[in-house]
């Protein structure tokens, strides 16, 4: 694994924050108590000590979510080494890990599994959980098939919810007001059930008219009409020995029109030469770093994600002597539609496209995968104070997943005229999985513990709008092997391997009985080797993890002739070698920072074929292209989308008793993401990401009255850049590419207000 200077350079203010913070660290200081408060996770879905998990884990308690302003995945991204994040609008949800990007951006099953308390989220939008109840949010890294299953393949994040408190009542409300019409409003209320039980109801709502201006309304957009999050939780204990949990929520999104800019085909500059369906000369590709966006050309006839997630769960949980029997049943249920001016450009109206009668005004429709899935799990796992430590279990799930998409062109000159479809396709597709599931934990000596976990899986897929009653079946292995050694009380080591699977699907594009109608599952094998140490009296912990990924078979987006869309094939190999660090100091009794940074290099094997890249590049079956200028080769380039570099640092300064019994803090943080490309051919950049934010916060007990910056600097910059076949411009056959460039928000600020009772 190579580091270039330009990461090295890039990393220096958060290694000299880290030297500053341990230099401050005076000797006489060491022996005052001042230890990091220990976090307890559910990973390996039982209760543990984050320090005491041989597996790489970032997670963030309930003040660091609430500090830290975490409100979406986008935001968790930031602070999290190796976790990487891109959206539409909310739609097509990507969050990446150690750099396995989702290759095939719109299938509705991603490379990280998104769960709340345990459950599988189905669907890849609407993710966002800001207004939830939330304890903490766990991020794992590495496959977790083992235990998890296949929605898993780079890892997992978890949303861990609040619990009811037996024999307690109280509550909490909060608000906040800030800048572009940017409100909310949520809380809960935890009532007692008489004495052995207790229901926690929550809920809140939000709204944000979003920072990027739209010249064509005059209007911003990035932001939401509405987010709603409301539902209950129940917790009981019957007997001594027995605890039950019930939980209900639905989660509503109505989102603005996605913030995107469109380039101009005369802008592209490099790739193959090419003559566009009106005769004009074209490039077929863009080199260099784009452009930031800092504002958009929309139609106000084009429409944001809108639908919800709803979740229902029962849970049963039962100590035998020798054991502990949990039983977990759920639904989930999701809808959600999307509608994207493609076009980006007002006279678009009255600019014919190449199908007489139309306009090149178009739309996409991307209803974004929904339906609904059931899912039943049963293990036991032995008491925590068995000479071996086991678990066995059972799991099956039943989902059914609408995924729809269409492309659609305006008549000429109608700008109020029915759209008239140029593509549509779907697909209905029925799962069903059965699992089984096991571990086997075993201490050679005091220090020294060796495990293995094991799933098999039978998996079945069902095409359902399909003639000819088309189907997939699976089945697999996947595997974890762990070891781990605790030198002392303060310092773990471990290594493990461990085998991610992702099941294949069906390509309802193209058509039926071709070979490209159905593709693969792919795989990846991840070796990790960390520790865990706590230093200087409990004062700082610190996680390091290396890892090399062995990734088979990648499911690959590929370009389809006479369709503006594209295929998933399996193909080709990559590889990706990394490290990170995460870290707290308390530096001072009243000083605390905390860093992370994570150095990777995510790269495509030799022989791999950009399937993005091949009609640009002259190597598509209709190609119009006269000269190529490319080569679809990609090996030993960095996968697309993913970034070699991160690092994130941020500290908190407290004034006890600044007044009364209120103390203050000042906290900054800065995040840094280098550079991605939007393909694997890494000609162009979407740019790297550096946001500072600010937070100055007065609280006691009951009360806490915050203000806040984000983006102090307003820096402008690019959530997200995609290329796609320019339509208008003949593509794919002609080969010319156009780009969507998504801008992240400019500076927002405000005021929140939390009070507890």
């Amino acid at each position: 694994m190579t580091i270039n200077s330009k990461a090295i350079q890039s990393g220096a203010p958060f290694l000299a924050a880290l030297a500053m913070s341990t230099s401050l660290i005076a000797p006489e200081a060491l022996a005052q108590n001042l230890a990091i408060e220990e976090i307890t996770v559910t990973a390996r879905k039982r209760s543990e000590s984050l320090l005491e998990v041989p597996l790489a884990i970032t997670a963030f308690t309930e003040t660091d979510l609430e500090r830290q302003n975490i409100q979406a995945l986008e935001d968790l991204a930031q602070w999290t080494p190796s976790l990487q994040f891109q959206d539409v609008n909310g739609a097509f949800q990507n969050p990446a890990i150690r750099g396995l990007t989702q290759t095939d951006q719109s299938s509705p099953q991603g490379n990280v599994g998104v769960f709340i308390d345990g459950v599988y989220l189905n669907n890849r939008s609407g993710l966002e959980f800001g207004l939830l109840d939330l304890q903490r949010i766990e991020i794992v890294k590495g496959p977790q098939s083992a235990l998890y299953g296949r929605n898993t393949f780079g890892g997992a994040i978890n949303y861990v919810t609040k619990q009811p408190e037996l024999g307690e009542f109280g509550g909490r409300i909060e608000g906040t007001a800030g800048t572009r019409d940017r409100y909310s409003l949520s809380g809960n209320l935890n009532i007692p059930l008489g004495d052995v039980a207790a229901i926690q109801l929550f809920g809140g709502f939000s709204e944000f008219d979003g920072t990027i201006p739209n010249v064509r309304t005059g209007e911003r957009l990035g932001g939401w009409n509405t987010r709603d999050v409301f539902g209950a939780k129940i917790y009981a204990e019957p007997t001594e020995n027995t605890r039950v949990t019930l939980f209900a929520a639905r989660n509503k999104v109505d989102n603005e029109t996605p913030a995107l800019a469109l380039s101009d085909a005369a802008t592209n500059n490099c790739g193959s030469d090419t003559v566009n369906p009106f005769g004009v000369p074209r490039q077929t590709l863009f080199c260099g770093l784009h452009d930031r966006a800092t504002e958009v050309n929309l139609s106000e006839g084009a429409q944001g994600l809108i639908g919800a997630n709803d979740l229902f769960y029962a849970k049963l949980e039962h100590d035998f002597d020798f054991a502990t029997l949990t039983a977990l049943a759920s639904h989930t249920d999701s809808g959600f539609t999307l509608q994207v001016d493609t076009a980006s450009n007002p006279n678009a109206i009255n600019i014919p496209f190449f199908i007489p009668g139309l306009s090149v005004q178009s739309l996409i429709d991307a209803s974004t995968p929904k339906g609904d899935a059931d899912s039943y799990e049963i293990r036991l796992a032995s008491a925590d104070d068995s000479a071996i430590g086991w678990t066995i279990g059972g799991f099956h799930y039943n989902s059914f997943d609408i995924d729809t998409l269409g492309v659609f062109f305006l008549p000429l000159g109608d700008p109020n005229g029915e759209a008239v479809p140029f593509f549509e396709r779907q697909r209905v597709v029925r799962t069903k999985a059965t699992s089984v599931f096991g571990s086997l934990d075993y201490d050679f000596t005091d220090q020294l513990t060796a495990s293995v976990e094991l799933r098999y899986t039978d998996e079945k897929l069902e095409l359902i709008n399909s003639t000819t009653g088309e189907e997939q079946k699976f089945d697999f292995f996947a595997p974890r092997f762990t070891i781990d050694y605790q030198a002392n009380d303060d310092q773990l080591f471990y290594a493990n391997v461990g085998r991610g699977v992702k099941t294949g699907g069906f390509n309802t594009n193209v058509a039926e009985g071709l070979a490209e109608r159905t593709f693969g599952e792919e795989t990846n094998w991840t070796f990790e080797i960390g520790s865990k140490s706590t230093l200087f009296d409990g004062r700082m912990v610190a996680t390091v993890s290396a890892w090399y990924v062995d990734w088979k078979d990648l499911q690959v987006q590929t370009a389809v002739a006479n369709s503006p869309v594209s295929a998933v094939q399996n193909f080709g190999e990559a590889r990706s070698i990394g490290i990170e660090l995460d870290t707290s100091i308390n530096v001072t009794e009243n000083f605390v920072v905390r860093g992370a940074v994570a150095v990777m290099d995510p790269q495509y094997k030799d022989g791999f074929i950009e399937g993005e890249a091949t009609a640009a590049c002259g190597e598509f079956v209709n190609t119009i292209i006269t000269t190529p200028g490319c080569s679809a080769e990609v090996g030993g380039n960095t996968i697309s989308r993913t970034s070699d570099f991160q690092f994130s640092v941020s500290g908190t300064y407290t004034v006890p008793e600044i007044f009364q019994d209120y103390d203050m803090y000042v906290r900054a943080d800065f995040s840094h993401e280098a550079e991605k490309f939007d393909t694997g051919l890494n000609f162009a950049s979407q740019g790297d990401i550096n946001l500072a934010n600010a937070r100055v916060g007065f609280v006691n007990e009951n009360l806490e009255i915050a203000f806040w910056v984000d983006n102090v600097f307003d820096r402008s910059w690019n959530r997200r850049v995609t290329s796609v076949p320019f339509t208008a411009e003949g593509a794919p056959n002609s080969g010319v590419v156009q780009y969507r460039v998504y801008p992240g928000d400019t500076r927002t600020g405000g005021v929140d207000i939390r009070l507890n009772f």
